[in-house]
């Protein structure tokens, strides 16, 4: 996006109160207002640049998208607004809303209105997103405000209110969105500056660039008022005793103080004070802390002061991914990652494995095979893998997975050293049958060595 400019606005009821809510649709001319919204409806931008990222995943669940991005534009925040095209189902395509962020994670929702998304099916290939995008038509906000950036141009605002707060639309034709215009008989601009600036380039008669840079100075000035008397415009002069502090003079002594959290750190201040001439020493250690104890914020609740306490379960690296109809259909032939490899001489540790099954509109069948969870040649199996055997929609299912009593085969280095944590089926995929499922995972980073 370039050459883009902005337009502000505000909506008022007749007696002055703001209205919250109120529908703004931008339009190009010629434009025709007489449905709300008009058309034809131009392109419009939240913000003056945008930013861009490949989607690599999408997944629906509940209602709600899920979209794995290559990388997380600084700009994709909850409350703001991506367009995303190219993806293969077309229905992953649309400006959307978005409603968190975690990690490369972006969960979107339908713009404004939160309706809850329709299934757009297994998400196959492509898709490109495009930050600081804005529906058209699209609300005014708690105190009436609006605004926009859009293309050069001339444009019509269509301003109007579906729950009858205005008794009619107010259409604001010929909006010029670009800056500057008009027209006259000036044929020459001159610029004056004071002495303390150089000015090049003036006047100007046809077209040029007005250059402002300072002027050079003797050394040893200061830019300042006069140096007794009222007051009058600065210049630059040497300095005298009045422009001085009060209090201004030899020094006698200098001491110094050094204040720390104590319940992190200890001071001492050493060679203090300095009458003639001398060093003065400052000394900040670490106090000690009880075993197994962690410098973190709070445990729970909102922003505190960190303190050394007892790690929690919140503290705890932890991944969630969504498995599609597609992926536990495939689960014998592709492996799902959950927890990716953590690099040569390090294992993954899960501590728990939290699994919810969405039923979808007909059951899967299972012909045997454990579904189990690997990290190299460690294996866990699930007792029973009744949990992706529900019903249909709307049941579900949560099994939960505490530790990982598996060992792997001996070697060095073991075999799940720099191994990721995947789900997979040991034999026979399940048949037919379609639903979803998210898995909560847990876990600890520790070397081999």
């Amino acid at each position: 996006m370039s050459s883009q400019f902005r337009y502000d606005g505000r909506i008022q009821s007749t007696q002055g109160v703001a209205l919250a809510g109120a529908s703004i649709a931008v339009l190009t001319q010629p434009a025709n207002t007489t449905a709300q919204p008009g058309s034809p409806l131009a392109t419009i931008f939240a913000a003056a640049t945008s930013n861009a990222a490949t989607v690599t995943a999408a997944s629906w669940l509940a209602g709600v998208i899920s979209f794995t991005l290559n990388a997380v534009p600084a700009d994709v925040v909850p409350g703001s607004f991506i367009s995303v095209t190219g993806i293969n189902p077309g229905g992953y395509n649309s400006i959307w809303q978005v409603v968190s962020v975690v990690g490369l994670v972006v969960q979107v929702t339908t713009p404004f209105t939160l309706v809850a998304i329709a299934n757009p099916g297994a998400y196959v290939s492509g898709g490109t997103v495009a930050t600081s995008a804005l529906p058209n038509p699209f609300f005014s906000d708690t105190l009436g405000n609006f605004f926009f950036y859009a293309a050069a141009g001339i444009l019509t605002v269509q301003l109007y209110d579906t729950l009858g707060r205005m008794p009619s639309q107010l259409v604001l034709a010929d909006q010029n969105v670009v800056a500057g215009g008009g027209s006259g008989s000036v044929t020459s601009v001159a610029l004056s500056m004071p002495s303390e600036f150089s000015v090049a380039g003036s006047p100007i008669t046809v077209a040029g660039t007005l250059a402002v840079t300072k002027a050079v100075q003797n050394p040893n000035l200061v830019f300042a008022g006069p140096t007794s008397g009222g007051a009058v415009a600065p210049t630059f002069r040497a300095l005298v005793t009045a422009d001085m502090p009060a209090g201004t003079g030899t020094v006698t002594s200098v001491a110094a103080t050094l204040a720390v959290p104590a319940s992190l750190l200890s001071s001492a201040v050493g060679g203090s004070p300095i009458t003639t001439n001398g060093t003065i020493a400052l000394t900040i250690s670490l106090v000690n802390q009880t075993a197994n104890l962690i410098f973190a914020g709070p445990a729970a609740g909102g922003p505190a002061p960190p303190t050394f306490r007892s790690i929690v379960a919140a503290d705890l690296p932890q991944v969630v991914t969504v498995l599609s109809s597609a992926n536990i259909l495939n689960l014998l032939t592709i492996p799902i990652t959950l927890v990716p490899a953590p690099g040569v001489g390090f294992t993954i540790v899960p501590l728990y494995i939290h699994i919810i099954f969405f039923g979808g509109a007909a059951a899967y069948t299972d012909a045997g095979g454990a579904v189990q969870l690997v990290i190299g040649s460690a294996i866990f199996a699930l007792a029973s893998n009744a949990i992706f055997l529900v019903t249909t929609t709307p049941n579900k299912a949560i099994q939960r997975v505490a530790g990982f009593p598996a060992t792997d085969t001996a070697g060095n280095p073991p075999t799940d050293d720099n191994a990721p944590l995947q789900i997979n089926k040991i034999t026979n995929n399940f048949a037919a049958g379609n639903g979803t499922a998210k898995i909560t995972v847990q876990y600890l980073v520790l070397p081999t060595t």
